[in-house]
């Protein structure tokens, strides 16, 4: 599987990475770790682990120790205070059995929480005091939020974001900024994706767009999704699909070439109706 570099870092990450959550929620410890060794054997060697996330047995987290240096593992943090969210690197680094993180992804959902990390004894003091220590290598954020994320990047240097970059956003003008501003900081992108496709219901005499969201049906379905997001200049895609979606991922990313003129016009046109009633300046 290819692999790209993280911003301004030295670490290659895999161009697909693997949110652990619905691996260790949703099968038995055994058919977990058959799993990790095989996507690791495949070449996936990105992983994001959060406290919400428990492990049945050690089984399901095994070959995550067994091959830890050559991996890159993110933890994820919904904390906002410095000593709060050093706790929670430390309750991660014992549940899986790491002497490191080497990156610490902190959630930020509101204006509000941007006051707080970046405040007096937020957050960010909390994530250097633990770089000091050698407990994570790199600090990063995750936001759904287009406002959110610019201000974060224009407010620190931060190794690495997450954001959600798709198709169908995109072509409605949501992300562009984001990845503007990342490259010009340096700063490296994860895309969010949970496999997962909207079917518009536009209602043009309210102004609204409904949107329902079902799993990915197909391959194809998969292969668009994926050749889209690693078209755009990101590092790697983070998946948080089910288990029963993750063969075609790794197919995708094996098999992406990227989008031609043609292909990324075809998705454009199938935006036209909910590019009319969605706005992203409200996200």
């Amino acid at each position: 599987m290819d692999r790209r570099m993280l911003g301004k870092t030295q670490e290659e990450l895999s161009i697909i990475g693997l949110n652990l959550e619905k691996l260790l929620v949703s099968e038995d410890a055994y058919e977990v770790k058959r799993y990790l060794e095989k996507f690791i054997l495949r070449g996936v060697n990105f992983f994001e682990i959060s406290l919400k996330f428990e492990p049945k047995d050690e089984a399901a987290v095994f070959p995550i120790n067994l091959y830890r240096d050559q991996l890159f593992i993110a933890g994820r943090s919904y904390s906002k205070s410095g000593d709060e969210i050093q706790q929670d690197i430390k309750e991660l680094l014992a549940k899986f059995n790491l002497q490191y993180l080497d990156l610490i992804q902190i959630i930020v959902k509101t204006q509000e929480d941007i006051h707080r990390i970046l405040g007096p004894e937020g957050a960010l003091e909390g994530v250097f005091a633990a770089k000091n220590l050698g407990l994570i290598k790199y600090i990063g954020f995750s936001t759904n939020k287009e406002s959110i994320a610019l201000k974060l990047l224009e407010s620190y240097d931060f190794d690495s974001i997450t954001f959600p970059i798709d198709w169908m956003n995109w072509y409605t003008g949501f992300g562009r900024k984001v990845i503007s501003k990342a490259k010009e900081k340096g700063t490296g992108v994860i895309s969010k994706q949970n496999l997962i496709k909207k079917i518009t219901k536009v209602n043009e005499e309210k102004g609204i767009s409904d949107l329902l969201y079902i799993p990915s049906e197909s391959y194809e379905e998969v292969k668009t999704t994926i050749r889209f997001s690693l078209t755009k200049p990101i590092t790697s895609i983070l998946c948080s699909s089910h288990i029963d979606l993750l063969e075609w991922l790794i197919q995708a990313a094996d098999e992406f070439t990227p989008l031609d003129i043609q292909e990324e016009e075809n998705l454009r046109k199938s935006c036209e109706d909910l590019s009319k009633v969605f706005n992203p300046k409200n996200i």
